[in-house]
């Protein structure tokens, strides 16, 4: 073999391996390239929202500022849009690119069906009806064990009579709510008043103790000034002084159809610690009337094992 034909031959063998090492690389840096791509692309999630409040957090969802979702400032009771809020924050505060889009649905129970069933992403649920679905995993609590409260509403002309007699024997009062409310229903249960009636809607509620054909229920407090809740011209107020708590904590319930759902859920607990370290969620909860400040001190009707309740402040007779 001529020196010649072995020069050429080396020659042809080092560009070969050079080839093949670049084409590793570029393989490499294609691959990389693909990975930073999906780390960085935006993740869609769709949450179910009640048709009664969808227009409203619709309009945030399209309001190119960040107002309607800061929960900085004072507005009108929305559970669903404090839980958007919260949500959108917990997920970017997580570190995961996301657009939530809201889907309306009629009520909380369709709401959970379809994201069992993977027709919706998350929603907010308490830890019961969450656990005990196979199809969904469960973040972080949003809101704690006993942290919701609610107050005891009746008529107006029924806070002058409230005064006249111990409020704690609400076992004396007659009450109304919803059978399927099943925190409520097990809370009222527990006060046991003198009878405890069932109704089919909201609405009936307020014109039940509008027409005297009961005494009160349980409302969550309203941000407005005086708490007052109004539906459809029907004012109902809290008794002053007292309040009752629900014993359970409320999280974002997860669809297990959504792809790569423990990562999400893991981006979500991240932010969801983190707003609740910032009191972005206090915040939230607080402008809603979900959390009152007016109502701190007063005094739990039932209160949980381990919970120290405030003394009352109303008086009694």
């Amino acid at each position: 073999m001529s020196p010649k034909t072995f020069a050429t031959r080396s020659t042809d063998k080092t560009r070969s391996g050079i080839f093949v090492a670049l084409s590793v690389t570029l393989c490499a840096l294609a691959a990389f390239g693909s990975n930073i791509a999906n780390a960085t692309e935006t993740v869609d999630i769709r949450l179910p929202v009640r048709e009664a409040e969808f227009d409203v957090v619709l309009s945030c969802q399209n309001d190119s500022t960040p107002e309607c979702r800061s929960c900085l400032a004072y507005r009108p009771s929305n559970a669903s849009l404090v839980m958007y809020s919260i949500l959108k924050e917990a997920l970017q505060a997580g570190g995961l690119a996301t657009r939530v889009q809201v889907v309306p649905s009629p009520n909380s129970e369709r709401s959970r069906k379809m994201v069992s069933e993977g027709f919706a992403d998350i929603k907010s649920d308490w830890d019961f009806n969450i656990d005990a679905d196979p199809e969904v995993l469960k973040s972080a609590p949003i809101l704690r064990r006993g942290a919701s409260e609610k107050g005891i509403y009746v008529r107006e002309d029924s806070l002058t009579l409230s005064d006249n007699k111990p409020i704690s024997n609400v076992h004396n009062l007659s009450a109304v709510s919803i059978r399927t409310w099943r925190l409520d229903w097990d809370v009222l249960e527990s006060l046991a008043p003198a009878s405890l009636t069932s109704a089919a809607t909201k609405q009936q509620i307020h014109a039940m103790i509008n027409a005297n054909r009961a005494d009160f229920t349980l409302l969550e407090f309203s941000s407005t000034p005086a708490m007052v809740q109004d539906l459809e011209g029907i004012r109902l107020y809290p008794i002053p002084g007292v309040k009752v708590v629900l014993p359970a904590s409320q999280h974002f319930m997860i669809s297990l159809h959504l792809p790569d759902a423990e990562k999400i859920v893991a981006a979500l607990n991240t932010g969801i610690d983190a707003l609740h370290a910032n009191g972005f969620i206090h915040q939230c909860l607080a402008n809603s009337g979900i959390i009152n400040e007016q109502v701190k001190d007063w005094r739990i009707l039932n209160p949980l094992e381990g919970q120290i309740a405030p003394e009352k402040t109303t008086p009694s007779n």
